[in-house]
């Protein structure tokens, strides 16, 4: 007997026993679990909590660089020194 070489194998499997037996349910009017509380569901809700927090994080990322460099070519260029106004 092989073993399954494809890493995410055993995720799709399990994914698509859950979605036929939440299917099953609905055809035959039961209901095994509640929406909320369903697997199927709770992993969708932790992948799009998962996508968006790495947006986030990617956005925070970039405008921490953006700010680090504006702030590095504006002392580049003595702009945050205090100007003295001397007037002749």
């Amino acid at each position: 007997m092989a073993l399954v070489r494809d890493p995410y194998f055993w995720k799709r499997f399990s994914a698509a026993v859950h979605m036929d037996e939440e299917s099953k349910a609905v055809h035959q009017g039961t209901k095994t679990k509640q929406d909320a509380a369903s697997w199927l569901s709770s992993e969708r809700r932790k992948s799009k909590r998962s996508l968006i927090w790495g947006c986030v994080i990617f956005l925070v990322v970039v405008l921490i660089i953006i700010v680090s460099v504006v702030l590095s070519w504006l002392a580049k260029n003595n702009w945050l020194q205090p100007r003295s106004n001397i007037t002749p």
